[in-house]
């Protein structure tokens, strides 16, 4: 994992299938719990509800489980109870919409949380859904699904990304356009690059230079920047002449490019670097935290993550906070950041606080109040407090 960020110049950024598994907001009733090398579920106090008899558990959502014993997995109810055969090789973590992406014998469909397949396991590969859409695979092609299964856009692209404000990026060949949800081109494969519409403007290439368009394909900010990123807070970075600076929807100028490299806003405030050095302006323009830093990361939870001979962490009003004894640290999630010493890792809070003890073998961000560390060699889960749901 990077822990600075230097300018980030978008241009397209394909994705291949099949999907990673993605995070979901630990919330419900029941903990993935684990014993030894097998998996359970426990209520918030650590009580075993659900026996610990299987390989791997994803948590609850939307009152189901993913489960994994004898190499095969299945869904289970919060009794315990399988709602369907343990037949498939894999199944992710269900999504806000209730369904979950599932494997069997290299082919990629979609169930519900009753188990139903809502889209027919025939893919080499799909991804997650976007605004009820799902890119798939098939004959090293890329289209897209609807939720019911019905293939809006066929196979036919050598590329995509996925939808985001009503158009999907699509390319063929060496070049770039996009796809509405009906499957139809409105904007012509014509680019060398293209991002998803972000804001209602997407940021194109076309002869070495960017600019972006409206979601009619009409060109709204003209194709001239050797380097651009996506808008964010209503802001966009471009860069002329090797410097950097800030552009408004309507194309303006509203801070000059003059800085050596910038991130967009995030939470207020931009990362610039300039004399070699990294702070934060406004949207002003205004030096909101001087360039002091040797390196910098974005805003996460009010705090940005600096290193100056060591790592430190610093507030939106410029207030530093030395975290020196610590070999790495990672930005802040959910109100904590991983810290690691002589490698082990723990956590600190936003007054940099070390509120779990560094022990672990490794860990991931705090989501829903649970995190997985690494212990033993083996994962589990523990709360914001350092309650560990799992023993050896």
């Amino acid at each position: 994992m990077k822990w600075i960020r230097w300018s980030v110049y978008a241009i397209c950024f394909l994705f291949l299938v099949p999907p990673p598994v993605s995070a979901q907001p630990l919330t419900a009733r029941l903990v993935p719990y684990r014993l030894g090398p097998l998996w359970g579920f426990s209520d918030r106090k650590g009580n075993i509800v659900i026996p610990t008899r299987y390989q791997e558990v994803f948590p609850f959502y939307y009152g189901v489980a993913a489960v994994k014993k004898d190499n095969h997995m299945s869904i289970i109810d919060d009794n315990g109870e399988p709602i369907i055969p343990f037949r498939y090789d894999f199944i992710s973590n269900f999504n806000s919409d209730g369904i979950a992406i599932v494997s069997r014998a290299a082919k990629w469909g979609v169930i519900n949380n009753r188990g139903k397949e809502v889209v027919k396991l025939k893919y080499e590969g799909i991804s997650e859904f976007s605004e009820g859409f799902a890119a798939f695979m098939a004959d090293k092609k890329f289209g897209f699904v609807t939720r019911k299964g019905d293939e809006v856009v066929p196979a036919i692209y050598d590329a995509v990304l996925p939808f985001h404000e009503g158009l999907a990026v699509v390319k063929a060949g060496n070049k770039f356009g996009y796809v509405n949800d009906k499957g139809a081109v409105v904007i012509p494969l014509q680019y060398d690059g293209g991002t998803l519409f972000n804001e209602g403007l997407a940021l194109v290439k076309k002869d070495s230079l960017m600019g972006f368009i409206d979601s009619n394909g009409k060109v709204a900010i003209g194709i001239q920047y050797e380097a651009a990123n996506i808008f964010s807070e209503g802001l966009a970075t471009v860069s002329k002449g090797g410097m950097v600076g800030f552009i408004n929807r309507a194309g303006e100028i509203v801070i000059p490019l003059q800085y050596e490299n910038a991130n967009n806003f995030k939470e207020g405030l931009a990362l610039i670097q300039q004399d070699g050095k990294f702070g934060f302006i406004d949207k002003n323009g205004s030096m909101a935290i001087t360039p002091q830093f040797e390196a910098a990361n974005d805003f996460h939870d009010g705090m940005a993550l600096i290193f100056n001979d060591g790592w430190g962490i610093v507030d939106k009003q410029g207030k530093v906070i030395v975290l020196h004894q610590y070999s790495s640290a990672r930005d802040f999630s959910n109100g904590y950041a991983r810290v690691e010493k002589d490698q082990r890792w723990g956590y600190i809070d936003i007054n940099g606080n070390e509120v779990i003890p560094l022990k672990y073998e490794n860990a991931d961000d705090f989501e829903g109040g649970l995190a997985l560390v690494k212990s033993n060699g083996k994962w589990g889960y523990i709360d914001v407090k350092g309650k560990e749901f799992f023993r050896d």
